[in-house]
């Protein structure tokens, strides 16, 4: 598994990086929730899960707000002071996580948006306090990860990592820096 820094000279955001695809996943994301015609044919593949769960009828009303979402995100997470700050962002991805001392699975969102709430995810290991890992996000238009393979697909993907780093001693950043240098 490789590894990327987000932030020049910064080590507490990093993201997972397939060597087969143009960029890493964090940067995969938001260029996926900024192209249209991805927005398009994923926004009428689910439209029967934005009708039911948001209650938004109009494809062009959903491929707006995920732009806009995506482009506050975006900020909330790169931008200082906001990267500064990341586990104000970030929560445990569910109630097993809340136990868990290392590696915890989290996510992020737009925690504050206006009208409907957010549907973009940013799925990320937390390595310490403010030190994460981002595996993967996705359009989550319902109540759980397992319903929709595209959100299977990040929970798998979460876990992989997560089981990656246990399997290679990594349990805070130190030894996540410490392996990346081994690498």
């Amino acid at each position: 598994m490789v590894f990327e820094r987000i932030l020049e000279g910064k080590d507490h955001l990093w993201a997972v990086r397939n060597m087969e695809k143009p960029k890493n996943e964090l940067a995969l994301l938001f260029d996926s929730w900024n192209d249209i015609g991805f927005l398009m044919d994923f926004f009428m593949e689910n439209l029967d899960d934005l009708k039911q769960f948001f209650h938004i009828q109009r494809i062009s009303d959903a491929i707006d707000d995920t732009m806009d979402d995506a482009e506050e995100l975006q900020r909330l997470i790169l931008d200082i002071p906001y990267t500064e700050n990341l586990d104000e962002l970030f929560t445990p991805l569910g109630s097993a996580d809340l136990t868990i001392r290392e590696l915890t699975r989290e996510k992020a969102r737009n925690w504050d948006r206006i009208g409907h709430a957010s549907w973009l995810r940013v799925y990320a290991i937390r390595l310490e306090k403010n030190v994460f890992v981002v595996t993967g996000g996705a359009i989550k238009l319902t109540r759980s990860m397992q319903e929709r393979p595209h959100t299977q697909e990040q929970l798998d993907k979460l876990n992989s990592c997560r089981q990656y780093l246990l399997d290679n001693g990594v349990f805070d950043a130190d030894s996540f820096i410490s392996l990346i240098e081994e690498d």
